[in-house]
This record gives C-alpha cells, structure tokens and sequence, in this order.
C-alpha cells in the first residue's frame, strides 16, 4: 500500500519536484510507489525561513522542490549545515543533524526535512528560554533581603 495524502480544499502538495494544488474539495490521493513527497502542512515559505536550523530546512527543501537546480542550492546547504554542527551541542540533535545530512548526501529530501523537524523545535525552545526577558533586580532590595 503506498502513501495515501488526505488533502484539504485547495491544499497544495508536492510529488519530486512538482507543486499540484487539489480542488475545491476534500481528496485523497495515493501514491503507489516511492515519491518525495511535502504536504502544505510541511512546506515552509521564504517569509518563514528565519533562524538558522528553519533556512537549513529550507535549503533543503529547495532542493526537493526543484531537483534540476538542486546542485546549485547545495553549496547554501552545506554552509547552513556546517554552522548548526558547530552551534549544537546537544547529543540528540547532532544525531538528527547527522541523519539530516546522510538523508541529503542519498538524495532523499525529504527524510532529511523530517530528521531536521526535532532540530527545529529545540530551537523554538531555545529562542523561547532567551526571548523571556529577566525582570531587573533591585540591589537595595535583593541586599536588605526583602
């Protein structure tokens, strides 16, 4: 049994490279045999594309939606790549940056985009944990012990 993709009134999809929009209603549609394969729900737009593990995603998704140039969107990726291996530490999320990239260089994009999905909401987390700003301390009142 293949892949079947439940789609929404006029939810966009992608089969290796082509972008098809379903109509007006809700379908299902099957594919047979193995396909790169996005969903709307997974497609991220440029506009989106704003810390360094979503333009990683990107990059790679580039290369999904457009197979013909993907050896020119390579060179962006493997930058991209270069630097979340440098700036992650976490044991979990270097092995998805790992199974990331082993995903890429098989030229399966998007098992790579899915390796990549973890990595994208401990980033969320991080920039959530920075983003909360720490109230100021009062120093005659943190002295004084009140």
């Amino acid at each position: 049994m293949g892949l079947k993709l439940k789609l929404k009134p006029f939810e966009k999809f992608i089969v290796n490279g082509v972008v098809i929009e379903n109509g007006r209603h809700r379908n299902t549609v099957t594919v047979a045999n193995h396909a790169q394969v996005m969903t709307g729900r997974s497609i991220l737009q440029p506009d989106e594309a704003t810390t360094p593990v979503k333009r990683t995603y990107y990059a790679i998704q580039a290369m999904l939606v457009d197979p013909a140039n993907a050896p020119s969107h390579r060179p962006a990726y493997a930058q991209l790549m270069n630097q979340l291996h440098n700036a992650i530490r976490d044991p979990d999320m270097t092995l998805h940056l790992s199974e990331a990239d082993r995903h890429v260089e098989t030229g399966d994009m998007y098992k790579a985009l899915a390796a990549l999905r973890p990595v994208i909401a401990y980033e969320a987390m991080l920039l959530s944990v920075q983003a909360v700003p720490l109230e100021p301390v009062d120093r005659g009142r943190a002295l004084a012990g009140a």
